[in-house]
């Protein structure tokens, strides 16, 4: 076995503060990590929903989208606002979007629980709704209900005008 060649500069140590440093670096990192951890659990961390949102006095003055702010979100959509809004699409969705897909369907309830406990492929493009197997049939029927709530009525006026009046219709042709 030959010895290795020689070198003719030394090793140069490293000072000792930066060892120092990566391990307190480290140190806050775990510290960190076991604080966010401590707060998941204790749910103090996660989506949050203002629980002091109320309804304004006059409701008959407010548009409509204030109403669904009034409605109270179920507890355990905690991990469906993971993915969905209720006003605004995310990966999946918006509440809304769905409720307003949906509200002509007589078995919409039904058919929405069945979605969130079973999962769904392709109904909203290409993103896919894995199987929530920690929700009951119970609770998956009480989010689908809120849900649906979500729903604007049909605005039902410009179709009934033009189909009253035929003339109108002769009209437009």
């Amino acid at each position: 076995m030959t010895p290795p060649p020689f070198n003719d500069e030394p090793d140069t140590r490293r000072p000792r503060w930066v060892a120092w440093a990566i391990g307190v670096v480290a140190v806050c990192i775990a510290l960190g990590m076991l604080n966010l951890a401590w707060l998941m659990l204790a749910g103090a961390l996660g989506p949050t929903v203002e629980k002091d949102t109320a309804a304004p006095a006059d409701t008959a003055s407010a548009p409509a989208t204030t109403t669904t702010a009034a409605l109270p979100l179920p507890a355990t959509a905690s991990s469906c606002l993971r993915c969905h809004g209720v006003e605004r699409s995310y990966v999946g969705p918006a509440f809304i979007s769905i409720a307003e897909r949906y509200r002509d369907r007589a078995d919409a309830q039904p058919y929405l629980a069945g979605k969130i406990v079973n999962g769904s492929v392709g109904a909203w493009g290409r993103v896919i709704m894995p199987r929530q197997v920690g929700i009951t049939d119970a609770t998956a029927r009480d989010l689908a209900a809120w849900i649906m709530q979500l729903a604007l009525p049909p605005a039902s006026g410009a179709q009934d005008a033009s189909q009253s009046n035929p003339a109108s219709g002769a009209a437009a042709r």
